[in-house]
């Protein structure tokens, strides 16, 4: 201790007697540290401060921080205290000013990725914990030392460093722990000993040892005994110091009897911690006798640290059994629970006879336990013991090396004197005591330049030094400490050494200098961005250490600029005007904190258009008559650029007026003479008084012109332009059979003034004499007029009546106008009403339909207003348990789960009235109800009906409705029988809302617009291409055989661009179980609520993976059968032969849209694809909606033709030629800016073919189906009618060639089932196979053709050979693939062979190879119909697919024609059920479809869930079509059924 305090005078005499460097030759005496302070070392330092713009300061050193109490740190922490507890506040003085070299931040010195223990604040230095520390093993934190810097923010940096060090001090945080304690079995097992009977009093019985791992009085134990029972109490004590316990008296008790005592141990703390363990004493006889020690070391055994001999015992201890004829004894060295105790077995135990040796066991380390307990135990036959205890003290040798702190540089200024402080090394000797670990120093070079105090380790200069000559130093230090090494045999101590590098720091002895002394900045414009850089100027300084500081000292007028201080660069800093400055000379200053420069910088500002015109006066107010155009102007209006400051020169000023619905009415030209293009009109839709906005703009209206807007307000004298209207609530009601009398008074409205409005005459002169027989106006004494019956009325023979009224205004001269006064004759209940019959018919959506008012009870009636003057109720057969009957309003309920079928439900109907006695008839309700499943909907086509409402639609005129008329004509176009047209909805849409008025249409109105939909099918339901393509080639037909506008085929709400959406949109059709109700008198229909909505998206969200053609979902993708390759199982493509078509879904109006596919061919020229309108009614007469989009091959390069409506565009490529059989692809790219075409993703220039869409229209809306391969109609005749630029499909209508991978916004089209097609091939390898393809002549080809003929005819007579002789063996089971011979029972007949279904095979005549599963051509063999442009020729489907379904009715009536023929069989006496066999079916039987079997028996529903290899059979024979569940593309064709 003696040694620390005279080091820690040493050092504060060198930091006291050493003179430190500051300005003005001034010594740093030994000041306080409060004095020390930056702020008061900056107020004294700055002894110059001039009072103007530029302070001087006369400090012109950069002075390094230093710490002024290093040595004096010794702080303490205890251990486990929480993180962020306070350590120590350390502190540095810098003499620089604050600003420039006084502000010090503070660190921590550590290696790469060494994890810091303490935290520092940079700003105060207070140092605090960032763990916590533990003194005690295993962690042994004892002391930590750490290495603080001091940094400062002057140029260079310079530091100063300081290592602390920190101890742990202990807390009496561990309680003692007992050494000789055995966990076994989850019980801590206590003390056992044995104690002889005839034990003399005094003698040691035992021992007990606890170890506590605290430093100091918290690690001293003090030890206790007690005993568990009254009765033992007194025969034990204990030494409170040793744990010995010695018998305190005769023991008095039988041999076994057991002592139970509890002993303690305490540790010394100031708050003492205290455990407690249990004894258990055995009293044995006399005779048996403990084993004691005869030679015991008396005493610590001293061992030095680096004791290494592991042969020789440190100790050796004697023993007797004291059992003569048992001398054997156990010895074990007891293990404890602490590193004190030997817990790491330190120190071992070897045994020789009545011996036991003490070894070392491990290496000692003094720095870690320097005091060991070793409790020795001995123990003969009886289980007797005795122990003792070892105690072993370790000597610190000088083991280890003193080892630097991670400081590795210092500084010193240039031309300081000698004695200047430069750093302080710090090197830490980890000995444990302070004869081994105190360090001195010496420099192992540069002895002549620095020197080192041998006790602080600070380092200070010898010399002057210059740092011109050199710039650093590396200096070698030693430290060694002060003992000799333990580990070196040459009796030296122990040393280490660092290499330290010591910077030459540079002064500020030179000044700053502008690079030039004049700085021009041209063409700044005046609306340059507030901070945009002008210029920058730039100054040097040879000084290393110097930072030059700009600043702008004049001529910144309004503080226009200003300079980044670091860096000289000149920024706008407010708003330039060049109209008030328009250049700026600034004087800028460079400093480098003692010298500095000045230079101009000259900043020319630009004019830029930046002012708005201004008005000069002029007569905003102006009066003009109404419907007058006034001769030249009504109003003159001028403004001036103030940017132009000569006014007499041109203004370049341009006026416009502003409101687009004025600029069809006014104008103004570039002198400001504002006049009438049209008269303006002062009654509405016009105003009394029109305000006009006048924009004006500068620089002739271009790019950069700046613009201002002033008003004309118009007042117009009215003139007397409007007749008097109506303006009173209609209908007005007068019940029949009223008296004569006044039945309203009139009220009328004038759009003109007062002046030139009431009051009004009114009179009937336009009516009828009828009108005028029956009614009369009449005007009263204070003007007012009313209207007047002049009979009674009878609402039987006029329910309502529309009275022009003529209205007169009081104007000069006077105007004279008609309105329609609507009145309704109110119904009085004075007929009696007769039996009535009435039907309904439901159409139940999927079963689903919840309880749904479908109708009233009707009666005959003449009366239409009496029905609360009736009641309803069941009779007949009473209520009926589908049905419920409202008895008030006679509303009929259908319940849910009503199942398909006819109901006849009676009712009978009393009337009460005030006319005629109470009387009651019978009133009859036929209900149809007929389920309609979810794919009847999905494929449905639609029309939109105008001028014609639901009522009026389903309401039977002559027996027959509209809605009848429209299913028979489906029927006929779609040659389907009429059971297979379902007409399911009628309803009017939503989003075209009905007009006001159910009596009377104005012309202003919306149009009425009726929303049909409607399916077909044959087995499966038809695609709706192929019913809306039919309904559309006959839509003249359809429009004259129901005498309805059909305003448009296929219902879409996106047709109409921007009427529903701004950009993309898309049709969703919604449906619901909640049916839509058409109610009539005889009839009410009950009908699907279906609704296209439009959705302002590209694409719709697809709910679920729908995988086609019998594939199966697999997560988010599909598992395709063998051919069908698309993501959802798509078959990707489709071959044409130069004569054919096929349609499938239409395209979506997307904002930007691309379609790409892959074409193959031969052919120069064909119309590759269509899509827009298919007939020049409809849509495109009603609506004017004429878009399409075609690709075509004209000369073997691709053409596209493309119409928004607005005008058609064409975009061609003519790099690449496509007519060389080899597949290429192409792109079309189109949205409201663009349409593209690439070829084989080209991406040269020559390979671009762009072009901008004609007209505003900016989107391709269309609604016809996609028509591949050609069309369906004449197209050049149809784009004459529709007036487009260019024509699709001049060359040739058909396009030759493969067709695939057709795509459109990433969904994929199923190329090989379209909706409707014909000669279309499914693979692209038939779809072009060619002769010339393979390089064939046509001749050959000839040739190769007769004879593949002529072996089929071969073929075939073997074959129908073979079949004669197969109708011999009747034992013989048919093997052809799943159909066998089989009798029927119970016939009675001797003709049963004529049930033999080997009948049924029969060449395939005229089946187009459909029953062999060939792929043949569309209408190969159809001869019955020759026109080529009508669909239903091609009906039938493309190819065969895994659930296609063949025409059945027709091969059946072919087959029994056939048989009916053939001599060979019987005649028959009855009619008896054919089966088709499937495809490829793997069944074995068809026996159980029996014809013995009962018909109640043939429910064949489940067929349907076998996929589609049983889908024939399910048709057949199930309820409903296998087909329910097929996607919206997955149909090649669809087949008739019988």
């Amino acid at each position: 201790m003696h040694h620390f305090k005279q080091g820690r005078m040493r050092h504060s005499r060198h930091l006291g007697g050493r003179p430190v460097a500051l300005p003005n030759s001034r010594s740093l005496p030994s000041y306080d540290a409060e004095d020390l302070r930056p702020d008061r070392i900056y107020n004294s330092l700055a002894s110059s401060i001039s009072d103007g713009t530029s302070p001087k300061l006369t400090v012109q050193d950069n002075h390094k921080p230093v710490f002024t109490n290093c040595s004096r740190y010794t702080p303490v922490v205890l251990e486990e205290q929480p993180v962020g507890t306070e350590v120590l506040q350390v502190h540095a003085i810098d003499n620089d000013p604050f600003e420039s070299g006084g502000n010090i931040t503070y660190s921590f010195v550590s290696a790469q990725g060494e994890r810091l223990k303490f935290g520092i604040n940079p700003r105060n230095g207070l140092i605090t914990t960032k763990h916590i520390f533990d003194r005690d093993e295993p962690s042994r934190e004892k002391v930590v030392y750490v290495t603080v810097r001091a940094s400062d923010n002057g140029r260079p940096q310079l530091d100063d460093v300081c290592t602390i060090k920190v101890t742990i001090q202990d807390t009496n945080d561990n309680s003692p722990v007992f050494d000789k304690v055995v966990f076994r079995g989850y019980v801590w097992k206590n003390y056992l000993e044995s104690v002889p009977q005839d034990l003399i009093p005094g003698r040691e019985v035992m021992r007990i040892s606890a170890t506590d791992i605290d430093d100091g009085h918290n690690g001293v134990v003090v030890y206790g005994l007690e005993p568990k029972a009254f009765e033992d109490k007194d025969y034990f004590k204990i030494d409170h110091n040793t744990g010995v316990i010695t018998l305190n008296q005769t023991i008095d008790k039988e041999p076994s009897y057991k002592f139970r005592m509890r002993a303690t141990a305490m540790d010394k703390g100031d708050e003492p911690n205290e455990v407690s363990i249990d004894l258990e004493i055995i009293v044995v006889e006399s005779h048996k006798k403990a084993p004691t020690f005869t030679n015991v070391p008396y005493g610590p055994i001293f061992l030095k640290e680096n004791h290494s001999d592991f042969s020789t015992p440190i100790v050796t201890l004697d023993a007797e059994s004291n059992i003569n004829e048992y001398p054997e004894l156990i010895f074990e060295l007891v293990t404890g629970r602490t590193e004190q105790t030997n817990k790491l077995n330190t120190f071992i135990l070897e045994t020789e006879a009545q011996k036991a040796h003490i070894k070392l066991g491990r290496r000692l380390d003094y720095e870690s336990i320097n005091d060991y307990t070793l409790t020795i135990r001995v123990q003969n036959k009886y289980s007797l013991a005795a122990e003792e205890v070892i105690r072993i003290k370790i000597e610190d040798v000088n083991d280890n090396i003193p080892a630097f702190t991670e400081v590795i540089s210092g500084s010193v200024f240039e031309h300081e004197p000698a004695g200047t402080p430069v750093m302080q090394v710090r090197a830490f000797d980890a000995d444990g005591t302070s004869a081994n670990n105190q360090v001195k120093y010496q420099l192992g070079d540069h002895e002549n330049l620095f020197e080192i105090d041998s006790i602080t380790g600070n380092i200070t200069t010898k010399v002057e030094f210059d740092r011109e000559k050199t710039d650093f130093y590396n200096v070698k230090v030693i430290a060694f400490d002060n003992s000799p090494s333990a580990l070196l045999t040459n009796g030296k101590p122990n040393q280490g050494q660092q290499t330290f590098k010591i910077d030459i720091a540079d002064k500020n002895d030179n000044p700053p200098r502008f690079t030039s002394k004049n700085y021009i900045a041209e063409a700044i414009p005046e609306d340059s961005n507030v901070n945009s850089v002008v210029t920058e100027v730039k100054a040097n300084d040879n000084d290393t250490a110097s930072i030059v500081m700009y600043s702008i000292i004049d001529g910144n007028t309004y503080d226009a600029f200003a300079i980044e201080k670091g860096t000289g660069k000149i920024r706008v800093n407010k708003p330039l005007d060049y109209e008030n400055t328009t250049s700026y000379i600034l004087t800028v200053r460079a400093f480098d904190g003692l010298f500095e420069d000045t230079a101009k910088v000259d900043i020319r500002i630009e004019n830029v258009n930046d002012n708005r015109p201004v008005f000069l006066e002029y007569e905003k107010n102006v009066t003009i008559k109404e419907e007058t155009l006034v001769d030249g102007c009504i109003a003159n209006l001028q403004a001036y650029d103030p940017d132009i400051q000569d006014r007499k020169a041109p203004q370049r000023i341009v006026y416009f007026v502003v409101k687009e619905d004025q600029q069809k009415l006014l104008t103004i030209n570039n002198e400001g003479c504002l006049s009438l293009i049209k008269p303006l009109d002062r009654d509405p839709p016009g105003y009394p008084i029109w305000q006009v906005l006048i924009s004006a703009k500068d620089e002739d209206g271009g790019q950069t012109s700046q613009g201002e807007s002033t008003e004309v307000v118009i007042t117009l004298i009215d003139i007397n332009d409007n007749a008097p209207y109506l303006n009173m609530d209609q209908p007005v009601v007068w019940n029949e059979n009223a008296e004569p009398g006044t039945i309203t008074a009139l009220i009328a409205r004038d759009n003109d003034s007062e002046e030139n409005g009431p009051p009004f005459y009114f009179s009937l002169e336009g009516a009828s004499e009828d009108i005028r027989n029956k009614f009369l106006i009449s005007e009263a004494a204070n003007g007012t007029n009313f209207f007047s019956s002049r009979v009674r009325f009878d609402r039987e023979e006029t329910k309502y009546y529309l009275i022009p009224i003529t209205i007169k205004d009081s104007g000069h001269p006077p105007m004279t106008g008609t309105s329609t006064l609507t009145l309704v004759i109110g119904d009085e209940n004075d007929n009696q009403m007769k039996s009535g019959s009435s039907s309904v018919f439901v159409y139940n959506y999927k079963g689903e339909a919840p309880d749904t008012d479908i109708g009233r009870v009707y009666v005959e009636d003449a009366d239409d207003w009496d029905l609360p003057d009736k009641t309803f109720v069941w009779s007949g057969r009473g209520k009926h348990p589908n049905f419920n009957l409202d008895p008030n309003t006679g509303t009929i309920t259908m319940l849910a789960g009503t199942p398909n079928g006819t109901y006849y439900l009676e009712f009978q109907v009393t009337e009460d009235s005030s006319y005629f006695h109470t009387h009651s008839v019978n009133a009859f309700v036929n209900v149809t109800v007929k389920e309609i499943p979810e794919i009847a909907v999905d494929r449905s086509g639609s029309i939109r009906l105008s001028g014609i409402t639901e009522e009026e639609f389903v309401a039977p005129v002559g027996g027959i409705s509209k809605k009848d008329i429209l299913r028979n004509k489906l029927a006929s176009i779609l040659n389907v029988s009429r059971d297979n047209v379902d007409v399911f909805t009628v309803l009017h849409s939503p989003h075209h809302p009905l007009p006001p008025s159910p009596y009377f249409h104005s012309p202003s109105d919306p149009p009425i617009l009726l929303d049909i939909r409607f399916s077909a099918h044959g087995s499966p339901y038809y695609q709706p291409e192929k019913i809306n393509s039919m309904a559309s080639n006959n839509l003249a037909e359809l429009e004259k055989v129901l005498g309805v506008e059909i305003q448009m085929v296929s219902i879409d709400e996106c047709i109409v661009e921007k009427a529903s959406c701004e950009a993309s949109c898309v049709n969703v059709l919604s449906k619901s179980s909640k049916p839509w109700v058409v109610y009539t008198n005889l009839t009410s229909f009950v009908g699907v609520r279906a609704i296209v909505d439009p959705k302002c998206t590209c694409l719709p969200s697809q709910p679920e993976v729908i995988c086609l053609n019998g594939g199966t979902p697999v997560g988010l993708g599909c598992e395709c059968p063998e051919g069908f390759e698309g993501p959802f199982c798509e078959s990707l493509d489709v071959g044409f032969t130069g004569d054919g078509w096929a349609l499938y879904p239409t395209l979506e109006a997307c904002a930007d849209s691309h379609l790409s596919l892959e074409l193959s061919t031969l052919q120069d020229s064909g119309l590759v694809f269509y899509v827009g309108p298919i007939s020049a009614t409809g849509a495109a007469t009603s609506l004017g909606v004429k878009d399409f989009m075609s690709l075509e091959l004209f000369d073997g390069y691709p053409r596209v033709l493309m119409d928004y409506g607005s005008g058609t565009v064409k975009v061609e490529q003519k790099q690449i030629k496509l007519a060389d059989g080899k597949p290429h692809r192409i792109d079309i790219l189109w949205s409201n800016m663009s349409i593209e075409l690439k070829v084989d993703s080209c991406q040269m220039s020559s390979c671009l073919s762009l072009t901008t869409p004609h007209g505003p229209n900016e989107f391709l809306n269309v609604n016809g189906p996609l028509q591949v391969g050609g069309v369906t109609f004449d197209i050049v005749t149809l784009g004459k009618t529709l007036g487009w630029n260019y024509l699709p499909g001049v060359s040739k209508r058909s396009y030759s060639g493969c067709v695939r991978n057709l795509t459109m916004n990433g969904r994929v089209y199923d190329l090989g089932f379209p909706s409707l097609s014909k000669n279309a091939i499914p693979g692209c390898s038939r779809g072009i196979a060619k002769a010339v393809s393979f390089g064939i002549n046509s001749n050959f080809l000839v040739a190769i053709l007769v004879c593949i003929a002529i072996l089929l005819i071969l073929v075939l007579a073997v074959v129908v050979n073979r079949k004669k002789r197969d109708d011999l063996l009747k034992d013989t089971d048919d093997i052809r693939e799943t159909i066998i011979n089989y009798e029927d029972e119970g016939g009675g007949e001797g003709d049963m062979t004529g049930y033999d279904l080997n009948v049924l095979r029969l060449p395939n005549q005229g089946l187009n190879g459909l029953m062999n599963g060939k792929r043949v051509p569309l209408g190969a063999d159809d001869d019955d119909y020759d026109d080529d442009d009508d669909p239903r020729k091609e009906s039938r489907p493309l190819g065969r697919a895994p659930e296609e379904v063949p025409d059945i009715c027709g091969f059946l009536v072919d087959k029994k024609a056939a048989v009916d023929k053939d001599p060979e069989t019987n005649p028959f006496d009855d009619v008896r059920h054919y089966a088709y066999e499937g495809d490829g079916n793997s069944t074995g039987s068809l026996s159980s479809l029996a014809s013995g079997t009962d018909e109640g028996d043939l429910n064949f529903d489940y067929l349907s869930s076998f996929g589609p290899r049983f889908r024939k059979l399910a048709d057949m024979y199930g309820e409903h079509s296998s087909d329910e569940e097929e996607d919206q593309y997955n149909q090649m064709g669809s087949e008739s059924w019988c």
